[in-house]
């Protein structure tokens, strides 16, 4: 294969001074020869511009280019908006800060399957694994399975969350083109808490094939003290990020360019039954029987309706006696637990 097209490379970080230097080691160690590779800063505060910086020189005696890019802090998906005004290549990543490649050959791999696709693909995939922040030894992996291993239609099971589909943003690379046709403007809705996923792989999977590399090329890292872990512990803030979420899918899917009016008001109208689906087991975890209550009545009527058995048996305690008081306590007991 003839390694002549550009693969642009786009990665928001925010205070990644101690983990970005496996993801820019990954990249030097690549075999394909040509990348051009975006750092958004998001408003660190610790040396992550200059420890950035310090490879700037490295990337460009490997024949590669680095920008390091400073913004005010306002979110992975803001950062990801300015990326996509400046890449060049004929193939896009956007990878996570804090995870790698896990071979030197990845992108090379992504690239080859792409170069020898038709019309009807605009990404591919690779199969990973879900290290230990510490050991940096496997704890998981996301792959195919025996059932969807063929599957190359992704765009519901990416709006829904279904049959094992995986939001790693480093394993997919997209063809430009596509994006240009189906992103025109390169401009994706952003908000603090919303990411980046939804806005790039839904426009790219709907009516078109995803290929999967049945190989394991990429690592994420599985970290115990992420931000995200204590910035969604209460309800309030778990509400907050299911509503960035719904806001999320709800303005691209309302931007897609490609989709007919009607198709596009069928799953506008399924993504308001699912999050209030979401919110409602987000009451009954947190015994929140109120407002619990005020969603069963508005859902219980509706025959796509549907969540745990658990969930539902959760919600009738609300209403025995004294059941209040009881799962109040309850709430406060797993919180201590934590």
């Amino acid at each position: 294969m003839e390694m002549s097209k550009l693969v642009s490379i786009i990665t928001p970080c925010y205070n990644g001074e101690k983990l970005i230097t496996r993801l820019l080691d990954s990249i030097l160690k690549q075999s394909y020869p040509r990348i051009e590779m975006f750092v958004i800063d998001d408003g660190s505060t610790d040396k992550t511009g200059e420890i950035v910086k310090s490879y700037i020189s490295r990337f460009e005696q490997k024949g590669y280019s680095l920008q390091y890019i400073y913004q005010e802090n306002a979110g992975q998906s803001v950062a990801i908006n300015r990326g996509l005004k400046l890449f060049q290549g004929d193939y896009l990543v956007w990878p996570d800060s804090d995870d790698f490649y896990r071979t030197d050959d990845a992108i090379e791999q992504m690239v080859t399957v792409l170069e020898q696709s038709d019309d009807s693909v605009s990404m591919v995939r690779c199969q990973g694994y879900y290290l230990d922040e510490e050991t940096l030894k496997p704890v998981g992996k996301f792959q195919v399975n025996e059932y969807n291993q063929d599957k190359v239609d992704l765009f519901e099971d990416c709006l829904w969350g279904e049959y094992g589909f995986w939001y790693v943003p480093g394993d997919y690379m997209a063809k430009s083109q596509k994006i240009m046709a189906c992103i025109p403007d390169k401009d994706i809705y952003t908000e603090k808490n919303a990411g980046q996923n939804w806005q790039l792989m839904l426009p790219l999977l709907y009516k078109h094939k995803c290929l999967t590399i049945q190989e394991y090329l990429y690592n994420v890292l599985v970290r115990k003290a992420s931000h995200s872990r204590g910035q969604y512990s209460t309800f309030e803030q778990k509400c907050a990020k299911y509503q960035a979420y719904e806001n999320t899918i709800r303005i691209t899917l309302r931007k897609m360019v490609n989709i007919p009016e009607s198709e596009r008001e069928r799953y506008l109208k399924r993504l308001t039954l699912y999050y209030k689906e979401v919110k409602f087991s987000v009451c009954i975890e947190e015994w929140k029987c109120i407002e619990a209550r005020n969603l069963y009545k508005e859902l219980k009527n509706n025959p796509l309706f549907s969540v745990s058995k658990s969930m539902i048996v959760k919600y009738y305690c609300s209403y025995l006696p004294l059941g209040n008081i009881i799962l109040k306590s309850l709430a406060k007991i797993k919180r201590i637990v934590r």
